[in-house]
């Protein structure tokens, strides 16, 4: 076998296999056909296959197993028919669809339902998948192992009406505006987020907050929210807030700490802002407490990151330009007990609310910590 007609995969020619096309299949029917004066066909199989760019056995092959043949009545003889294209395309095209296998969506009719609910209900097929594999959903009786490319796959091609427009996407590209970083005014300056100690930056200990607000519209005064993360364990809590001032900031932490009594240290060891206006007053934010709180650069938000991914997720549920007045308290809960229950990447594929329980063995603190936002939101 000559080296230019081998189909050995080697860097010349690897992943370079291929079926045949109907253009290809035109061409084989139309230099086969052509004879000499002996009735010989004037273009061998090597010709053919150097012409098409393949290997000369995959000529032989087929004009072996295309090739139609029918018996003549008046002299029992077999007589081979000439090879067509079109018929050729149509037999490749038969045995192709015969060689699929089933997809698994649709072998596993309780696992695609499980899958289908998941997506209706926001979740991504990514965490879909790794939530069924950290939860050894793989073993249980209606379900198998699946990647998250088979999942993508299987959307893309409408199996078992699962569509790619099904999955949680962005629908606008985010629009980044860069600074130089800033130094933090004096009155800040002992409070910055480069003196926040390593223990904290690295995510080891519980009870590291980011903090921030989200609003509804920039127009007026109005209700917003204010959004605690923890950095460890994502574990979120949002609360409703009258007006994005220093006041009602201060006012709600004061309700926490009483909700929280003597846990309050417990919880928040140390909280993370930016320099908005409503967090003026930060002393009174950690007043009576041993709680820490950092500030980050001016225009630098990206170092509380953690924080701001959450708010891009409760943006899912609050479109930007809706009023947080619309929404009354069970929907914020919802949207909370949502997002601690949604399986992360980062954490395994276990939840918030999962890697929460890990840290506490007083059922009591857990308890107050699960009832926190439900109990300060109706103050």
């Amino acid at each position: 076998m000559s080296k230019k007609n081998n189909t050995t995969k080697n860097q010349e020619n690897q992943h370079k296999y291929h079926h045949l096309s109907k253009e290809n299949r035109v061409v084989i029917e139309t230099l086969s056909s052509i004879l000499d004066n002996n009735g010989k066909r004037l273009y061998s199989n090597s010709y053919i296959a150097n012409f098409i760019g393949v290997n000369k056995s995959t000529i032989g092959r087929e004009l072996k197993n295309r090739i139609k043949s029918k018996i003549m009545i008046r002299t029992g003889h077999v007589k081979n028919l000439p090879y067509s294209a079109e018929s050729a395309q149509k037999d490749y095209l038969f045995k192709r669809s015969l060689s699929k296998c089933n997809y698994k969506l649709e072998q596993y009719p309780i696992m695609t339902k499980f899958i289908k609910d998941k997506l209706k209900d926001k979740w991504s097929p990514d965490a879909i998948v790794g939530y069924m594999k950290t939860h050894n959903f793989f073993n249980k009786v209606g379900f198998c192992s699946i990647t998250t490319q088979t999942l993508y796959y299987d959307m893309r091609n409408n199996i078992c009406g699962l569509s790619i427009e099904d999955s949680r996407r962005m629908k606008e590209t985010p629009i980044y505006e860069y600074h130089e970083k800033r130094e933090l005014s004096e009155s800040k300056q002992q409070y910055s987020i480069n003196k926040r100690p390593e223990e904290v930056n690295k995510r080891l200990i519980f009870g590291h907050f980011e903090l921030d607000t989200v609003i509804g519209t920039s127009k007026g005064q109005h209700e917003c929210l204010m959004t605690l993360t923890e950095r460890k364990t994502r574990y979120e809590m949002i609360f409703k807030l009258k007006g994005k001032t220093a006041d009602e900031v201060v006012n709600k932490f004061n309700q926490i700490k009483t909700y929280m009594k003597i846990n309050y240290n417990k919880l928040f060891k140390s909280i993370t802002t930016d320099n908005g206006s409503e967090f003026s007053n930060f002393l009174g934010i950690i007043e009576n407490t041993k709680s820490q709180i950092y500030f980050c650069h001016p225009y630098c938000s990206g170092e509380k990151g953690t924080n701001e991914k959450s708010n891009s997720i409760i943006r899912y549920f609050i479109p930007k330009g809706n009023l947080i007045e619309k929404y009354n308290f069970k929907e914020i809960n919802k949207i909370t007990e949502w997002m601690n229950n949604y399986p992360r990447k980062i954490l395994n594929y276990r939840t918030p609310l999962e890697a929460l329980l890990e840290e506490f063995d007083d059922k009591s603190i857990i308890n107050k910590i699960y009832k926190l936002q439900e109990k300060v939101n109706c103050l």
